[in-house]
């Protein structure tokens, strides 16, 4: 055997107390801001078991990838490399060793398989992430690459290791954060093989029910047998929101931290914990007056539950008539399906990028008709939102070189631009797809009104082409705008007049205003849409729509955040596009205002000088 195994897996968890989900509702973010203006922790008192500690309190600031509160028991699992003794073999063992290669290609295969058969059932949103890593482990590039490494008198063990870890090491020092997330794709294929191959049995372990995974990164198949397994919660050194276990998570609905430097080492198995995916924290050995604290913001957060399923068909809209239409964000038809079930109107945002996560490669004209035709049916009579392929910045996909700044680079409407025959079968495939007349299109990254103008030119000519060849497709399909740049706000006006609707991204707006980068764990306290300055570019976007009567929703983060729901309608705003796990809260606050109540609070916040001062207003003034 050319390999060794080392393996470090603490998975047996003391009891669990109290684990417990809680999604997003204001109040908890009441409490969560207050503690963050006030600089204080929590005070409170806890439970008998958890009183009385030996140990200190500590808290460990990362990044919130799904919101949440679970109390419990951590549970460490690491698993240490095999490492690969850096030996040849003998001429005669290679035929024999490429017969191990292809034989753990086909175990991890057949592996694979049936966890995607497993996420078709359980976890929908995983598969295509899992057919992605189906795909790097039957690339027959590599595996040409792995074969002649064995014909140099390498071990397929050394060979695997050297060649996955050759093209990770491309995809970690790019500066696309995206291809850096793909790297840890790579990673989870290698380890399969080199598990395979060193016939070592890496099965998930069982954990107890509640309990909280503390590791340094998980797999999706991983994330799916925890979840079943009994995991409430994670937590990940992995910093990188886009992974695909903080997607997964979200998904989900299971609370999880990311970002977390050293944690596996910090942190052990049976370590009294509280992870809140809101604040993005992790709190071990609580102490009494903390755990009283969370335990009484998860009964609360139970109790809202538990009363909010009336309110899934119920109209949105405030006391005093004012209707707010509530859509979903989604990524997949499943997310649809679910999105319908709570009551959404439609749905406010579908990322078509995704695809190109899903299939590693551009798909075909009649590749995407038949996607977004499927997406469309699923959603049909309600409205559903397209968004043009979002390239650039963390999701190049490789059809952008280096770029010394991608964030301010090639990305959205000016890659697009550039690429033309790409766009053009997009939009020919969009407009395809809009047969029910249900479809919208969506522009993303819009700079100056030469771009629009341009896609606008580029629409028309589609529509030309497919009107010439009889093909059924809505003429006045609706075209929007989105608002996620300074530029674009400030030329909200001239952009009103050519588009039919405007839909405000604040993700982007926000780390573009504030120079702020939302992936950086460093600048998260300067990241704030609540600042006056993003307060400020809203208003003027929402004015500019209402000018020409054109509905504006806001579709980033922002829209699920509870403290701002009355201040968007205050605002004007006709539509808020959220996650589906967040409607129903959305709604209830909706029904609970009057919008000329909202009104005022809209404008009295537009003067504040400071986020904290517009945070504690909102807090206090929407009681």
């Amino acid at each position: 055997m050319d390999s060794q195994t080392n393996i470090h897996i603490s998975v047996h968890p003391p009891p669990l107390h109290n684990g417990v989900y809680a999604p997003l509702t204001s109040h908890v973010l009441e409490e969560v801001l207050e503690e963050r203006d006030s600089g204080k922790p929590p005070s409170v008192q806890s439970q008998p078991s958890f009183r009385k500690t030996p140990h200190k309190e500590k808290r460990f600031k990362g990044i919130p990838a799904s919101p949440g509160i679970v109390i419990g028991q951590a549970v460490t699992f690491v698993v240490e490399p095999i490492t690969i003794k850096q030996t040849l073999i003998e001429p005669e063992r290679i035929p024999a060793e490429i017969g191990r290669f292809h034989h753990a290609v086909e175990e991890c295969t057949a592996e694979l398989h049936r966890t995607i058969t497993m996420a078709n059932d359980e976890a929908p949103v995983a598969a295509p992430i899992l057919e992605a890593q189906l795909f790097m482990l039957n690339d027959p590039s590599v595996g040409a690459m792995v074969t002649e490494y064995i014909q140099r008198q390498y071990s397929a063990d050394h060979a695997v290791q050297d060649v996955f870890d050759s093209q990770q090491a491309i995809m970690r020092h790019a500066s696309d954060a995206y291809l850096r997330e793909r790297a840890a794709d790579l990673e989870h294929v290698k380890q399969r093989l080199l598990n395979f191959l060193a016939n070592r049995n890496l099965a998930t372990p069982e954990i107890a029910e509640g309990s909280i995974v503390i590791s340094e990164s998980l797999t999706p198949s991983e994330v799916m047998f925890f979840r079943k397994s009994g995991m409430a919660a994670f937590a990940t050194e992995s910093s990188g929101i886009t992974s695909h276990a903080a997607i997964l998570a979200r998904s989900m609905a299971m609370p999880s931290v990311v970002g977390l430097a050293n944690v596996c080492k910090r942190i052990h198995t049976g370590t009294q914990l509280i992870i809140d995916g809101f604040a993005g924290i992790i709190i071990t050995h609580p102490q009494a007056e903390t755990l009283e604290r969370y335990e009484r913001r998860q009964q609360d957060l139970e109790n809202k539950l538990r009363k909010l399923g009336k309110y899934a068909f119920l109209p949105s809209e405030t006391l005093d008539g004012r209707k707010v239409h509530l859509f979903a964000n989604a990524d997949s038809p499943e997310e649809i399906e679910m999105a319908r079930a709570s009551g959404a109107e439609g749905i406010g945002l579908i990322r078509t990028e995704l695809q190109l996560l899903e299939r590693q490669i551009m798909p075909s004209e009649d590749e995407q008709t038949a996607f977004y035709k499927d997406l469309a049916e699923r959603a049909y009579p309600l409205p559903i939102t397209l968004r043009a392929f979002d390239i650039g910045s963390d999701k190049s996909f490789g059809l952008i070189g280096h770029e010394p700044n991608p964030a301010l680079g090639l990305r959205g409407l000016r890659f697009l631009l550039k690429n033309r025959a790409l766009f053009t079968a997009q939009i020919r495939a969009i407009l395809r797809a809009s047969c029910h007349r249900n479809v919208r299109v969506m522009l993303p990254m819009i700079t100056t009104v030469q771009e629009f103008q341009k896609a606008l030119s580029l629409i028309e000519g589609c529509k030309a082409t497919l009107r010439g060849n009889g093909e059924d497709f809505d003429e006045n399909i609706p075209i929007g705008a989105m608002i996620e740049t300074p530029a674009a706000a400030l030329i909200a006006r001239e952009l009103s007049a050519m588009a039919d609707f405007f839909s405000i991204g604040t993700n982007d707006l926000t780390q573009y205003t504030l120079a702020a980068d939302r992936m950086n764990a460093g600048v998260t306290t300067i990241f704030d849409t609540f600042h006056p300055a993003i307060l400020r570019l809203l208003s003027m976007t929402i004015e500019a729509a209402q000018h020409r009567n054109i509905p504006v929703a806001v579709c980033g983060e922002f829209a699920s955040h509870a403290a701002a729901t009355e201040l968007l309608i205050g605002m004007g705003v006709s539509e808020l596009s959220v996650a589906h796990t967040s409607l129903l809260d959305i709604k209830k606050r909706i029904r609970k205002v009057n919008f000329s109540n909202t009104k005022i609070l809209s404008a009295e916040a537009l003067t504040l000088g400071t986020s904290s001062e517009v945070r504690k207003y909102l807090i206090s003034g929407s009681r």
